[in-house]
């Protein structure tokens, strides 16, 4: 059992018993540019490093159209090469100009 009015001046008592702590004054701590930038330039190389890894991981980007070279052009056989000819609705004039553009774009 409790006493009555025990805790009427409980927290009074309590803190007459504490021992005071001295209040000490902490000085003001000025902040460098270098400490205002740091975050942001931290940031930034964490996301240079990580588009670099992610670029060695996935590899260089590949080429959509095929580029053949004269050997590997060598290699369809000319009933492939009629066929594309005839759906492509080119007449004979065009099909020389562009055979005479790619021969001196070969050998220049």
């Amino acid at each position: 059992m409790v006493p009555e009015g025990y805790f009427d001046n409980f927290s009074k008592e309590l803190m007459n018993k504490l021992p005071e702590k001295e209040q000490t004054s902490t000085p003001q701590e000025t902040i460098t540019t270098w400490q205002r930038i740091k975050p942001w330039i931290y940031m930034a190389a964490m996301f240079c490093g990580l588009m670099f890894s992610v670029r060695v991981v996935v590899g260089p980007p590949k080429q959509d159209t095929p580029i053949f070279t004269a050997a590997e052009t060598e290699q369809f056989s000319d009933e492939y090469i009629e066929t594309i000819l005839d759906h492509s609705m080119m007449d004979d004039y065009t099909l020389y100009q562009y055979l005479t553009d790619a021969n001196s774009d070969m050998y220049n």
